[in-house]
């Protein structure tokens, strides 16, 4: 077994183990049916969060040539990977009882979900840093990775209004996938 396998397994298992907590509490709140009050910011965090969680999975498949890796690196790999567990596992209720308002959760969470969010963005950041140095050229995809996103994290934790927070979430979904849904893995 290579370091790119030995590597490349605990990262499939924290990330399945994310993407497990979303499919869960959507499952949950499904068979709840009428005890459940849907809301749409919820439902947009959870899909965002799966996006992510689905490009930074498809994306360690870069990390194929490693030879050799330093346990600081892959510290700093697993605090990033647990940052989307925790913001995976925040984003829906893990609903157990008799009523559940998805917006009063998310309302409720919403320091955690998006504090998980812009500490997995900021350690993504500090790895590519620490890898390959400072960017040559401020591209608008690095411009949103480092300032963008972050700033309108930030926004949805103190901005409560919910016209802002669907456009924002919507937004985010729109211009994420844009970037992401050509990329191209190949052997």
């Amino acid at each position: 077994m290579g370091v790119f396998e030995f590597t490349f397994a605990l990262n499939s298992v924290v990330l399945g183990l994310a993407l497990t907590q979303i499919a869960a509490a959507a499952h949950k709140l499904l068979l709840a049916g009428r005890r459940a009050k849907w809301a749409a910011e919820p439902v947009l965090l959870a899909f965002i969060v799966l996006l992510v969680i689905v490009t930074v999975w498809l994306g360690a498949w870069d990390m194929r040539g490693e030879t050799v890796i330093t346990v600081g690196h892959v510290l700093l790999q697993i605090t990033k990977l647990l940052t989307l567990y925790f913001a995976s596992a925040s984003v829906l209720p893990d609903f157990d009882g008799d009523h559940v308002d998805l917006f009063k959760y998310y309302d409720r969470t919403r320091l955690l979900s998006f504090g998980a969010l812009i500490a997995s963005l900021l350690l993504f950041i500090a790895d590519q840093m620490v890898t390959y140095g400072l960017p040559n050229a401020m591209t608008i995809a690095i411009f949103a990775r480092m300032v963008l996103y972050p700033i309108l994290y930030i926004s949805l934790i103190f901005i409560r209004a919910r016209w802002f927070n669907i456009l924002v979430l919507s937004f985010v979904i729109l211009y994420y996938g844009w970037q992401t849904i050509g990329v191209q893995i190949t052997t």
